[in-house]
């Protein structure tokens, strides 16, 4: 191994030897602008060597010492010094004075420079001892250069016999490295070593593993329900396994993948939904190697380190190379444990998830200590329109290695935990927040969840509580109710962060910079990069923060425990447990009121602005659904109790009463209340979900490990590396070519890669986000997920739910229409005018509540129990407490109605029985027993469609469906309400038993309620805006179809001149068919499809004329469905064919809303935006959804207003539109900087001369950084665009932007040289590299031609942010941008001060126009008042005439107008809409086109 490395380091270090680099096609100082030899020019300002003399008075007159001053002596070097000891002789060239034949003595040095004339450097060293001879009288004034011998002094050699001989040391041998030296013996011992260990370690790992495929367990996250069964449980608490258990349903558990043969990784063939769980056991060994695999990362650094330590001479005190013997060595060397370390880091980079499982050993799960997780990454690929087909190619290729490869698969390991609980153990391990037990039984683990039953009433047979035995082991199946959501400390998100591939290249690139003396930028450049990992780091760290804040949450309760109440922590709640509720309390898990009735604010989790009421359940056999009709019952975790109240129906003496019929029926036993313990709590709530089995745990769980969304930048961002990757390798090849092909060349090489791959890319595709998320912030709309900004700016399809979020909050009454006889009366506004029985009605039909002296409940239901102008009887009246609720009358009328003498009282009504409403049933009904009369009326109030069903036939009136089909289409909510009087009951229990068949069966219509549904001010100028946006509007509403008609006329989201047909099931020929029927006329529409093939056609042959986008693609037949037809189209697979032409989804049910936001997301970037009711499924669902919210932190969906106006739907498309067009204005700005960069680069390289140092450190810092933060701060536009900003990195228009620009700048660069090549001043003046070491590139840039590159690449730099600035239509002009407009105008200002002034302090920072202060005063100028360091350019100066100067400035800005143009007029104007538009006739529209 030793004997490798020293061959591999001695090929690398013999294979990179020095060569000169050289332009390839031109010789510089050949040829003049004629076509004549170049003459030899004069060289000024060089330093003679030291003269040596035999005898001191041998040296000419000009350079004898003088006398020293008395107590000194004149020393071997001329000088006089009080001692010689130590004195050092030049003239021995460190040469032991015993070895000379002949002791020389130094002459005083020269004190002036001398001009050497017609210098060559091919004999520059001739001619410059010439020139010193001549100027110390030493060569008659004859002599010429080819005759310097006749000057009489010689060359230095150890034999000299000359009196005077020239101090010209012969260049000594560079010390040469063995690669024996013991620290390179210690470095191939312990490669060596590892080598031999790791290998040790893969044979013992792969015997004691050969059968370890068969080790594994495909487990789904699915719950597995567990029946209850006390006796179970209670065996388990005696030592029994927990499988013992009453298991229904396996869900977690499945079949092992059986694997070939060959022993193929399992983990490539895990089913879609599934993890694969693998066990390890620790091995000492191994952990050793683990760590010395972490000991060899950081090894390689410091190796780096000290090799450019050892460049800066600070490894042997202050001697450059001290290590590595020479320069060439220390390159090579370099190269190789760069390369080595490179490689080395990104396989680390690459097993990080599995690496220290590598270093364990496989084994059975039930003996295992780790558990390693695969799971298969989902992801969501949104693509814009069309696939590219180089994307789809690079795609496919992607997806085919990272399945082989097994990329596409998220590892992480879970130590087993052990838990022991009543004498029983388990064994566990917690993965996404949620706990897996082990089964003794199969050896494998499972999810657990407890079922408590399906109906109410064996809900209700929990209420007794749990025993602590049965808790503690319920406990141990499924973990503490407490989503521990862990943050990590900021340094170790740090490195978590720059542990990454990016920030990998990121530091390669770095050492090379440190390394070639580049170390100023590469502190800037680290320092830009640390920031920005601080930054997101810090974002990051905040977010999770926020989150933990959010799922981390415990206080203290009352839970029934044995029988008794005790105070428990929530972290301990387990379903099975009754907890009792106090108002202002947090719900910290899913249960269903059993006793009581509470009022919860649900804002945070729902977005529901409104309190909500809950009930306790009803004793019967409805299956209870906590997302239907059992919500009115449910609560859930993460809402806050406003007001608790006592049990509604409470038990005062030993006769059967309601609170007992309520509790138990016929079917417990009664209790009294002298029974009962006085500190029962009045309202108590059965637990039924705790932690991630919650909808706030899964929210949670969804936010802490989301879905990947792969955006169609995501997925072009491969192939615009590759596409950079193959133009930066081209750069590397060139520049080794250009450069010499020496080691030198390769560092300028990569320093071409480093450029064209900007270490600010991926934060220029993500930084316009962050952006638009506060500007957002400041509008009041907050964002929980950022990536979402980006598809905001996309979005095709905007949905929206109809009541409280296209019109106003609330419902506001209108009118009553009753029936009598079969008939309907006209409308009456005044409910005091209607007939007894329906005031009785309107004042009890409803479940609205007062808490604190406000009404509480469902909002039109308020709005009904206003307008009755009753009251609810306090809780603290005796009467009232018997019944669910008691109303009052605001009238006084007499006690007995056959007596008008009678007491005149308000009559009361109590509420003895509730159905709450259901949308399934789109009804709800009560059962009230009148005071006065002792008569028992049942109301059935609900949807007017459904009370046509319910009611009996012959009290329809025969123009039912016209006059409600009337009220709908002018807007109104129509609700239906019908009555049945069951008499005088003696007996309640026997009502309290009715089912709700029974209970709403036989009643009669007894009137219509009418609400008016107001737009909201600002509605339809939002939804017209959205539609000049090119964003289709649809509604999807839980109303009826003819009045969501109704509202899309109002808010213009259906054309007032648009026929409206209306797709609703109908009975016909025995059978449910569907029908399209106009809304105007009623009329049936038999042949839908050729009425929309002809819009089509018209929509077709509209979109090639100008003008406004939405005149050509309004609709003039719009359709409308109902729930069932929507049903219906999606059972016979027809929804998707008529998806996009219909507008209004009417009685839409929760789930029916999130079922057409999905068939929505199929065809186009969809939004959702609604109030957090019952539209928070589709809220989630959509690919962007706002809840119009006044919770700043509603996690129901990705973005929140609490300005709950539709306004806030168009801000969050404009700013997600200038967000989107902000982060690809930054990539192209970097893409650009990319390629001028590259282009400066290559053609530097070229004429082997280097740009100065200080014109680097303004690019790559200044320019590059400043200006691409600048370009950010673009303002949003004030309107919506009539297009969407394109999101391809490598899209026509993207491309024909960055290409164009860099076609100009290249013209217009080599354009300048060549103008160059023309000036007479500059011929025979040129730069000449021969006899310079490229590796000193800061000495490469006083010249002419680094100068003009330095130039005309500057200003192509800064106008490159000026170019993408435009605002187009999706940001402001482009002067609004005031942070980048001043910066542009600064940079420019300060460019054409370096061009056009003369020599001055800024130019001569820049080494632009300057040049050595003598060579200035040559020129004419004033001798410069500030150091200048001399040049390394025989001219001694880079001054340009003025005349060229203005000439290069002018030019300049003709590149910089014609960049500008190019952009303004050619990609975004005119010539670039007249190309798209030939295309589109040529090839045809490729783009999804929707009907607006």
């Amino acid at each position: 191994m030793a004997r490798l490395c020293y061959l591999v380091l001695a090929t690398a270090v013999s294979l990179l030897a020095p060569a000169a680099g050289f332009p390839a096609f031109n010789t510089p100082n050949s040829i003049d602008v004629h076509g004549n030899a170049c003459p030899l020019l004069d060289r000024t300002g060089l330093t003679c060597p030291t003269l040596c003399v035999r005898d001191i008075d041998d040296c000419p007159a000009a350079l004898k010492p003088g006398l020293c001053p008395p107590g000194k002596q004149l020393c071997d070097d001329a000088t006089c010094q009080a001692s010689c000891d130590g004195i050092e002789n030049p003239c021995l060239c460190g040469t032991p004075a015993s070895s000379i034949s002949i002791a020389y003595r130094a002459c005083a040095q020269y004190a002036t420079t001398v001009t050497v004339p017609q210098y060559d450097p091919s004999i520059k060293e001739e001619q410059l001892e010439y020139a010193c001879a001549f100027a110390w009288e030493l060569t008659a004034s004859n002599a010429t250069a080819d005759r310097l011998s006749s000057t009489g002094v010689g060359d230095w050699s150890t034999n000299a016999t000359d009196a005077r001989i020239w101090a010209v040391c012969p260049t000594p041998q560079d010390p040469k490295m063995t690669f024996t030296e013991s620290y390179c013996v210690a470095f191939y011992a312990i490669v060596g070593a590892e080598v031999v260990l790791y290998m040790l370690w893969h044979m013992y790992k792969s015997m004691r593993e050969r059968h370890a495929w068969s080790l594994h367990q495909i487990c789904s996250p699915l719950p597995a329900p567990i029946a209850v069964d006390s006796a179970a449980e209670k065996s388990a608490a005696d030592g029994d396994s927990v499988a013992k258990l009453v298991v229904e349903k396996a869900g977690s558990v499945q079949p092992s993948i059986d694997t070939n043969a060959s022993g193929e990784d399992p983990a490539k063939h895990i089913p879609s939904g599934t993890m694969l769980l693998r066990g390890y056991d620790r091995n000492g060994f191994g952990m050793l190697l683990y760590y010395l695999a972490l000991l060899s990362t950081a090894g390689w650094v410091v190796l780096l380190a000290i090799i450019v330590s050892d460049y800066y001479g600070a490894v042997k005190g202050g001697v450059a190379y001290g290590l590595l013997a020479n320069s060439n060595t220390s390159m090579a060397v370099f190269i190789f444990v760069w390369h080595l370390g490179g490689i080395w880091m990104i396989t680390m980079m690459a097993c990080m998830h599995r690496l220290r499982n590598y270093f364990r050993i496989a084994c059975p799960l039930p003996v295992a200590s780790v558990v390693q997780i695969d799971e298969r990454r989902e992801e969501v690929v949104m693509m814009e329109g069309t696939h590219n087909r180089l994307t789809q190619l690079v795609s496919r290729v992607r997806q085919t290695l990272m399945r082989r490869w097994g990329l596409d698969i998220v590892t992480e390991s879970c130590p087993i935990r052990r838990e022991v609980a009543d004498k029983a153990g388990y064994s566990y391990i917690e993965y996404h927040c949620t706990r897996y037990v082990l089964r003794e039984d199969t050896g494998q683990f499972q999810c657990n969840s407890f079922e408590l039953g399906q109906t109410h009433s064996a809900l209700l047979a929990n209420r007794s509580g749990l025993s602590a035995v049965e808790a503690r082991n319920r406990a141990a199946q499924l973990g503490e109710n407490f989503i521990r959501v862990a943050v990590p400390p900021f340094p170790i998100a740090l490195l978590q962060e720059v542990f990454s591939y990016f920030y990998l290249y990121q530091m390669m690139c770095m050492w090379v910079w440190f390394y070639f003396n580049y170390y100023k930028m590469a502190l800037v450049q680290f320092g830009v990069i640390i920031i920005s990992a601080f930054i997101k780091v810090a974002i990051r760290v905040r977010s999770e923060l926020k989150v933990k804040s959010l799922a981390e949450h415990k206080s203290e309760c009352r839970v029934r425990r044995d029988g008794q109440w005790a105070a428990v922590n929530t972290a301990e709640l387990v379903p099975g447990d009754v907890v009792a509720v106090e108002s202002g309390m947090e719900i910290m898990c899913d249960g269903c009121v059993i006793r009581g009735e509470v009022v919860v604010d649900e804002s945070s989790l729902t977005g529901e602005a409104m309190p909500v009421r809950k009930l306790p359940l009803k004793s019967d056999d409805i299956a209870f659904d906590s997302k239907g009709s059992g919500k009115i019952y449910s609560v859930f975790a993460g809402t806050r109790v406003l007001q608790c109240t006592g049990s509604t129906a409470q038990s005062q003496s030993q006769s059967q009463s309601t609170l007992a019929l309520e509790l138990g029926g016929t079917n417990k036993p009664k209790e009294s209340e002298s029974s009962r313990d006085s500190d029962e709590p009045q309202t108590q709530v059965l637990v039924l979900r705790t932690r991630t089995a919650t909808d706030k745990g899964k929210l949670i769980q969804r936010i802490l490990f989301p879905t990947r969304y792969s955006f169609v930048f995501d997925e072009q961002l491969p192939v615009a590396l590759l596409i950079l990757l193959t133009y930066g390798g081209f750069g590397f090849a060139l520049t080794i070519w250009l450069m010499g092909h020496d080691v030198t060349s390769w560092f300028y090489g990569v320093f071409v890669i480093s450029e064209i791959m900007s270490p600010l890319l991926p934060a220029a595709l993500v930084v316009g986000q962050s952006v638009a998320a506060q500007r957002l912030r400041r509008q009041n709309i907050y964002c929980v997920d950022l990536p979402r900004i980006m598809m905001a700016g996309k979005v095709q399809v905007f949905c929206f739910d109809k009541t409280g979020t296209l019109t106003k909050e609330g419902l506001e009454y209108f009118a009553v229409q009753a029936v009598q006889h079969s008939v309907f009366s006209s409308e009456e506004k005044d409910m005091a005018r209607l007939p007894s029985i329906a005031q009785i009605g309107f004042a009890s039909c409803h479940a609205v509540t007062m808490v604190s002296g406000e009404l509480i409940g469902n909002p039109v239901d308020v709005e009904q129990f206003r307008a009755t102008d009753w009251e609810i009887a306090g809780r603290g009246d005796d009467e009232s407490s018997l019944y669910l609720d008691t109303l009052v009358s605001p009238f006084l009328e007499p006690a007995d109605c056959s007596d008008s003498q009678a007491e005149l009282v308000r009559r009361r009504v109590h509420v003895v029985k509730r159905f709450e409403f259901v949308h399934a049933r789109q009804s709800m009904s009560v059962a009230v027993m009148d005071a006065v009369t002792g008569h028992v009326h049942v109301f059935v109030k609900g949807s007017f469609e459904r009370l046509k069903r319910m009611a009996l036939a012959e009290s329809i009136p025969g123009d039912y469906d016209a006059v409600t089909a009337r009220w709908a289409k002018e807007g109104c909510y129509v609700l239906a309400m019908a009555h049945r009087d069951l008499g005088r009951v003696d007996d309640l229990a026997a009502v309290l038993r009715m089912s709700r068949e029974q209970l709403e069966s036989g009643c009669s219509l007894v009137s219509l309620l009418l609400f008016r549904n107001q737009l909201k001010e600002d509605t339809r100028s939002a939804i017209m805006e959205l539609k000049g946006g090119d964003t289709r509007t649809v509604m999807i509403t839980g109303d009826t179809a003819l009045t969501g008609v109704y509202i899309a006329r109002q808010c213009g989201m259906v054309s007032p001149t648009a026929r409206v047909l209306l797709g609703s099931m109908e009975a016909a020929d025995g059978k449910e068919q569907l029908v399209w029927r106009d809304t105007a006329t009623d009329a049936v529409v038999d042949n839908i499809d050729m009425l929309l093939h002809e819009e089509c056609c018209a929509h077709e042959a509209a979109e090639h004329q100008l003008g406004d986008v939405v005149a050509k693609r309004t609709p003039l037949v719009e359709l409308a469905v109902t729930a069932a037809a929507f049903d219906y189209l999606v059972a016979a697979d027809l929804a998707r064919r008529y998806l996009l032409d219909i507008r209004i989804f009417a009685r839409m049910t929760p789930q029916g809303k999130v079922q057409c936001v999905n068939l929505h997301m199929e065809r186009a970037v969809t939004a959702m935006c609604g109030d957090g009711g019952n539209d928070c499924g589709a809220l989630r669902a959509a690919h962007v959804g706002i809840a119009l919210s006044d919770s700043e932190a509603s996690i129901v969906s990705p973005f929140s207003s609490s300005n709950r106006s539709i306004h806030s739907c168009v801000t969050l498309l404009r700013e997600g539109r200038s967000g989107l067009a902000t982060s690809i204005a930054g990539y192209k700005f970097l893409i650009n900087y990319a390629t001028t960069m590259s282009m400066l680069e290559i053609v530097q390289f070229y004429f082997s001369v280097i740009v100065p140092q200080a014109v680097w450190i303004m690019v790559d810092s200044f320019i590059a950084v400043g200006l691409c933060i600048a370009v950010t701060q673009a303002r949003t536009a004030r309107r919506l665009a009539p297009s969407r900003p394109t999101a391809r990195l490598i899209g026509l228009h993207t491309l024909a932007s960055v290409w164009g620009q860099t076609v100009i700048n290249y013209a217009f660069l080599f354009g300048m040289m060549g103008l160059l090549y023309r000036q007479s001043w500059f011929r025979c003046h040129e730069f000449d590299s021969r006899d310079i070491d490229t590796s000193l590139w800061w000495l490469l840039g006083d010249n002419y031609e680094a100068e003009i590159i330095s130039i005309v690449c500057l200003f192509q730099f800064v106008n490159g942010a000026g170019v993408y600035n435009f605002g187009y239509r999706y940001r402001r002009p482009w002067a609004t941008n005031y942070i980048l407009a001043t910066l542009y105008c600064g940079f420019m200002a300060v460019i054409s001060v370096l061009v056009l002034a003369n020599p001055n302090r800024l130019g001569c920072l820049f080494r632009i126009n300057c040049g050595d202060p003598s060579v200035l005063v040559g020129l004419g100028y004033n001798r410069p008042g500030w150091s200048i360091s001399l040049y390394n350019s025989p001219n001694g100066h880079n001054v340009l005439p003025h005349r060229f100067r203005w000439t290069l400035w002018g030019l300049c800005v003709a590149n910089v107008v014609l960049c500008l143009l190019y952009e303004r007029l050619v990609v975004l104007g005119p010539v670039g809409q007249v190309a798209k538009r030939w295309w589109v006739r040529r090839h045809g529209y490729a783009k999804l086109k929707l009907k607006l």
